[in-house]
């Protein structure tokens, strides 16, 4: 006798879904036909892309395919995230794409389904340009987000279905709320003022179950989700509000960040009252917020009770930062995008998590953008810097990555690489790398860590620029945990840094160089021991702390405790930094001696640390005492506070 699942139960949901006839059909074609090859979900947040993924997905396995499915949010945007959460969909290990596409080989049809696609709009063009065209035969591929997939249209044409998704059908909307108890009355009223947003139906059903009273118009008030968020809200008993608000100011809500952020409360019960919600999914790696209901949670708190809003970032700050010290490298993704999720500054944020939708997209040059990049350079930067541009282009053309519009026209472009990978004649003839690698000679990066040069970013335009920084942010996190520092050229220094400076860049001392008639500043951002994850950390840690009496200025050099700034040396900062990314943890003096000094260190001086660490007591006065000698091992750094 075969054993009934809570999956079936599932399914039997997802077959019962009301309203997406079509869609379904259309979805079906992937398994049945042999075209299209890939299909895009698309439409606005809350609109039921992910209950049609799971419906078409139970539609497929009826029909004897093997479907595989990912979400977006679960894995880091890189290739290699990509790959090892496609082997572990596979239930085996893959490091490269022939492994993968050899694991989806079969007589079967294999329906891969990529949900939340928005939240890969960094590995976009790989996905597009390299993975596709490398899958076997028998694989079609459906993705979910919010974005018009234009880039697919004009590179698959006819092999691509795009299904737009809109909201429900009023018959359906009123099917729908009818299923989740209304009464027929009130929900020919709800359906009519919620215009058959399917979240929106959703919310306003679980307002009027807890508060049966409750007008219609109330209940769905216009389609605001941010009012029938707190409509939903005011309905919670206490525990379960309380975890709501805590779980909407991070990005994923596990027992230990609850515990952190409300300690008075059982995590497990606050985890349970959670999970029960309808907009709660329990992902691989915590329960996730709708990201709707999340911003409308958040912005709500924020406004009513900021003092809690900010104590609960803290709280998940201190924990998560505490946790990304044991971190193992297949975790780092997670506390990387816990981290982003933390940071208010839309700077960092989008740069990672793109909240535009606009029908730009970044990918690999090739050789017809020649023409498009040179003439770009010549409008914007002129004869002698465009000379090089084409210097770059002979040498180095892998290093240059070009922003198209819907219609495929170059709209900028950039030129990124880490000095390692061209040649040192390029290098040296190009006045502004040759002054960077002059930097790197007087001070060189600690073994082992990396460097990137973003040599070129031109564009037309605000969002165009935006994707440029994208890329970047793609790289960055492919060479984390080993990247170190970012050098880019900036012509106006003073407008850079205030959009820059509070990310930790600061210009390089000396005159600039001069190209033609321009002249080039150089910006650099050292990250720190702790590469990318480290200086997210301390990003986040700054915005908090904006207020506190003791902050680590890395931009400034610059210790402040009880309101006085203290100045410190390069050597007195990295030191600081590193211990305090450990805080409360005993720190080996030969682990300072590896991330801080790096191949500086010769073993000349055996007392280096210890110099260093004197300097820092006598600096931190009545503060010393945070700083212990841990006999026998090394140092270790407490509250500063």
């Amino acid at each position: 006798m075969s054993r009934r699942t809570l999956q079936s139960k599932l399914d039997q949901r997802a077959g019962a879904l009301i309203g997406r006839e079509r869609e379904r059909a259309a979805l079906l074609d992937l398994v049945e036909r042999d075209t299209p090859l890939v299909a895009v979900v698309h439409g606005i947040a809350g609109v039921g892309k992910s209950t049609l993924l799971h419906a078409a997905a139970v539609d497929a396995r009826v029909r004897g395919a093997l479907v595989v499915a990912l979400d977006g949010r679960a894995f880091e945007p890189t290739e290699r995230g990509f790959v090892t959460s496609l082997g572990t969909a596979l239930g085996t290990h893959v490091t490269t794409i022939a492994e993968a596409t050899d694991a989806l080989a079969s007589d079967v049809r294999v329906l891969l389904a990529i949900d939340t696609y928005e939240q890969l709009r960094l590995l976009d063009a790989w996905l597009r340009q390299t993975f596709v065209p490398a899958l076997p035969h028998n694989v079609r591929l459906v993705l979910a987000g919010r974005d018009t997939p234009s880039a697919w249209q004009r590179e698959l044409g006819d092999l691509l279905r795009a299904i737009r998704l809109d909201n429900l059908s009023d018959k359906a909307a009123q099917t729908l709320l009818r299923r989740a108890g209304v009464e027929d009355a009130v929900a020919e009223r709800v359906a009519r003022v919620a215009r058959g947003h399917p979240l929106s139906l959703q919310l306003a059903a679980g307002a009027l179950a807890e508060r049966p009273g409750l007008p219609a118009a109330d209940a769905v008030f216009g389609t605001i989700v941010e009012e029938l968020a707190r409509l939903y809200i005011d309905g919670l008993d206490p525990m379960t509000r309380r975890a709501l608000e805590a779980a909407a100011v991070i990005r994923r809500t596990t027992l230990s960040l609850l515990e952190a952020m409300l300690p008075e409360d059982d995590p497990s019960e606050l985890f349970a009252a959670l999970r029960a919600l309808a907009f709660v999914e329990l992902g691989a790696d915590g329960l996730v917020v709708h990201d709707t209901v999340r911003v409308a949670a958040s912005a709500l708190l924020q406004a009513s009770d900021p003092a809690r809003h900010r104590a609960h970032r803290r709280a998940a700050w201190t924990r998560l930062r505490a946790e990304l010290r044991t971190a193992g490298r297949a975790d780092l993704w997670r506390y990387t995008a816990d981290m982003l999720y933390l940071v208010e500054n839309p700077i960092v944020r989008d740069a990672f998590f793109p909240s535009d939708t606009d029908e730009l997209t970044i990918e690999p040059a090739g050789a017809a953008d020649r023409e498009a990049i040179t003439a770009l350079s010549a409008a914007q930067e002129g004869s002698e810097a465009t000379a090089l541009v084409d210097a770059w282009w002979r040498s180095a053309p892998d290093a240059f990555r070009v922003v198209r519009d819907a219609a495929g026209v170059v709209r900028g472009f950039s030129s990124l690489c880490q000095p390692r990978d061209v040649s040192r004649s390029l290098l040296r003839n190009d006045p502004v790398t040759a002054a960077w690698m002059e930097h790197l000679r007087r001070d060189p990066v600690p073994s082992g860590q990396r460097v990137l040069f973003n040599r070129h970013a031109l564009s037309v335009g605000d969002s165009a620029r935006a994707r440029l920084w994208l890329d970047v942010k793609r790289v960055y996190l492919e060479l984390r945990p080993h990247l170190r520092r970012l050098y880019l050229p900036v012509r106006d220094v003073d407008e850079a840094l205030t959009v820059l400076a509070p990310l930790g860049f600061a210009a390089l001392p000396g005159a600039p160089v001069q190209i033609g008639e321009h002249a080039y500043w150089t910006l650099l951002n050292d990250f720190g021991p702790g590469s990318i994850d480290g200086w997210l950390s301390e990003v986040v840690g700054r915005e908090l702390a904006a207020d506190e009496p003791t902050v680590l200025d890395a931009e400034a050099r610059r210790l402040v405790l009880d309101g006085q700034a203290v100045d410190l040396s390069r050597l007195e900062l990295e030191v600081l930094r590193h211990l305090q990314r450990r805080q409360g943890i005993a720190v080996a003096r030969e682990e300072l001696l590896r991330e801080v000094w790096g191949h500086h260190w010769t073993g000349a001086n055996s007392n280096v640390v210890e110099a260093v660490v004197s300097g820092l007591r006598r600096k931190m006065g009545d503060h010393a005492g945070a700083l212990e000698t841990v006999r026998g091992i090394g140092y270790r750094l407490g509250p500063l506070n």
